[in-house]
């Protein structure tokens, strides 16, 4: 039996692909049985953590539409746990939450000021009209 030099499992002796990870096991090996002084050592990878997207990028994100300062806080929260974490997905979910967050608190304060303009000029053309 041979090892793979990827995962290091045990694999059969005339495999060419390890039946565990898929890479090719073909190396060349000493016919007298011995190990060579550069034989390829297994090469042991821990598994990478599972990238799903967290609970609070999702809500930060649902909740940029409906109430955008606080879809802006929790999405905050989310990005630095995401990045704390190494979550990529969660990172980018965060980040569309922060940007749907700030265009709309943006478009909300120039709709105030907008109307806030209208008012004005309401009110001062109704006051020249009452000096008439």
């Amino acid at each position: 039996m041979k090892f793979c030099t990827h995962c290091g499992k045990e694999v059969l002796d005339d495999a060419v692909i390890c039946p565990n990870c898929g890479c090719s096991v073909q190396y060349d090996e000493n016919p007298q049985g011995t190990e060579a002084p550069n034989a390829p050592q297994p090469q042991y990878k821990a598994p990478a953590p599972a990238d799903n997207y967290s609970t609070m990028s999702i809500l930060g994100l649902v909740l940029s539409f409906f109430m955008s300062v606080v879809g802006l806080i929790v999405s905050i929260l989310a990005y630095n746990e995401a990045k704390n974490t190494g979550s990529t997905k969660s990172q980018s979910m965060a980040k569309a939450g922060i940007i749907i967050s700030a265009v709309e608190i943006g478009l909300s304060v120039l709709v105030g000021i907008i109307y806030g303009i209208i008012i004005v000029a309401a009110f001062s053309s109704l006051s020249a009209v009452a000096l008439i």
